[in-house]
C-alpha cells in the first residue's frame, strides 16, 4: 500500500502535497489503521461511478457532499474497507474497477473531532439503480454528471474527478500536429517517458529532444494531438504502417485518450500496424494487446539506443473506422 501511494502521479498541486505528507504521517504510526491509537490514521474511501455519472452524499457531521468511506477495520485491507463502506452508505451493488483495487487518489485532510485522514480512494464501479441507503446512513444522496460532481464537492475531491473524467465526457479533440505545438510536445514526451521508463535512460540531453521535435518530428506528416481545451495531452505518430511515437502526459492516461489516438492510426492505415516497446513498459504491452496487437518479436535491445530489451506487436489490420 504505501509502495502504491509513493508511485502515484499527483493529478493536482492538492494531491502533490498531500503525498509526501501522507507518507511521512504514516511512517511514523505504529498502528496507522487503528482510528483510536492515534488522531491521525489511514482511512479509506470509494469514489462510485457508473452510467449516471459520479455518486454522492451529504456527509451528515460535516455538511459537504463528498464520497462514501470511513475508517479501516482491525486487520481489513484498505481497499476492502472502501468496498465495504460503499455497499453500506450507499446500498449499492459495487465492485472495484477493473476487477481489482484501483487507487485513484490520495488526500490528508481533517476528519472532525480532531482527527487527521490519511485517505485512500480507489475506483468503485455501480449499475443505474438508485441508491437506497440504510437508516442511520446519509439520505441525501444521489448521482451527478461528472460536471455537477466536480462543482458540488469540495476542492480535495474535485481534482480526482476532473483527472477521472472519461475521454468521451472531456471534449477530446484530435488534430493533425503543427510545428506550433513543438514546445508542448516536447515537455510531454520527456515527461511521460520519465514516468513510464524510470529505469531505461534517454540517449539524448533534454534539449536534444526539444530541438529534434521541433526539426523533424513534427514538420513531416504523420503526427496526431489529442487536446482538452486546447492543451495537448497526447500525441502518436504513424509512418509507413509503423507507429514511431506514441506518448500521453501522465496525469491524463486511463481514461481513453490514448484508444482514441490509436483508432485515429488504425483508420489510417486499415492493412494493419506494428511498433516496438519496451519489455519493461508492462503498462504499455498490456494496452497494446487489449487493442488488438499481439506480440511476435522480442530482442536483446542491441539495436535500438537505448540498449534496452524491447517487443515487437502487430496489429493485422480490419475495416477501417472513420478517423477523429
Amino acid at each position: 500500500m504505501r509502495a502504491a501511494v509513493a508511485a502515484r502521479t499527483p493529478v493536482d498541486a492538492r494531491e502533490a502535497a498531500a503525498i509526501p505528507a501522507f507518507l511521512a504521517a504514516y511512517d511514523g504510526l505504529t498502528e496507522p489503521f487503528s482510528e483510536t491509537a492515534d488522531p491521525i490514521h489511514v482511512t479509506a474511501s470509494a469514489i462510485v461511478i457508473g452510467p449516471r455519472g459520479v455518486l454522492l452524499h451529504r456527509h451528515k457531521r460535516l455538511g459537504l457532499w463528498l464520497q462514501p468511506g470511513g475508517h479501516v477495520e482491525p486487520g481489513e485491507d484498505p481497499s476492502v474497507a472502501a468496498l465495504r463502506e460503499s455497499v453500506e452508505e450507499t446500498g449499492l451493488t459495487l465492485e472495484h474497477a477493473h476487477g481489482d483495487p484501483v487507487l485513484v487518489h490520495v488526500d490528508v485532510h481533517e476528519g472532525g473531532r480532531g482527527h487527521t485522514h490519511l485517505d485512500l480512494r480507489y475506483l468503485i464501479v455501480a449499475g443505474d439503480e438508485d441508491p437506497h441507503p440504510p437508516e442511520g446512513e446519509s439520505q441525501e444522496i444521489g448521482w451527478f454528471s461528472w460536471d455537477e460532481a466536480r462543482l458540488r464537492t469540495d476542492p480535495g475531491l474535485a481534482g480526482a474527478l476532473a483527472a477521472l473524467q472519461p475521454a468521451s465526457l472531456l471534449g477530446v479533440r484530435i488534430r493533425e500536429a503543427h510545428v506550433g505545438d513543438s514546445p508542448a510536445v516536447a515537455e510531454l514526451y520527456l515527461r511521460s517517458r520519465r514516468h513510464a521508463l524510470p529505469g531505461i535512460r534517454g540517449p539524448h540531453s533534454d534539449d536534444a529532444v526539444r530541438g529534434w521535435v521541433a526539426a523533424d518530428l513534427l514538420p513531416r506528416d504523420g503526427t496526431w494531438v489529442a487536446e482538452v481545451a486546447g492543451i495537448p495531452v497526447g500525441f502518436i505518430t504513424m509512418e509507413a504502417g509503423w507507429v514511431e511515437q506514441f506518448y500521453l502526459d501522465p496525469p491524463w492516461t486511463g481514461r481513453g485518450i490514448g484508444t482514441l489516438l490509436l483508432d485515429q492510426v488504425k483508420a489510417l492505415s486499415p492493412g494493419g500496424l506494428q511498433l516496438w516497446t519496451f519489455q519493461a513498459n508492462e503498462r504499455a504491452r498490456a494496452f497494446y494487446l487489449r487493442h488488438g496487437f499481439a506480440e511476435v518479436e522480442r530482442t536483446d535491445g542491441a539495436r535500438n539506443e537505448e540498449g534496452a530489451p524491447d517487443a515487437r506487436l502487430v496489429w493485422p489490420g480490419s475495416v477501417p473506422a472513420r478517423p477523429a
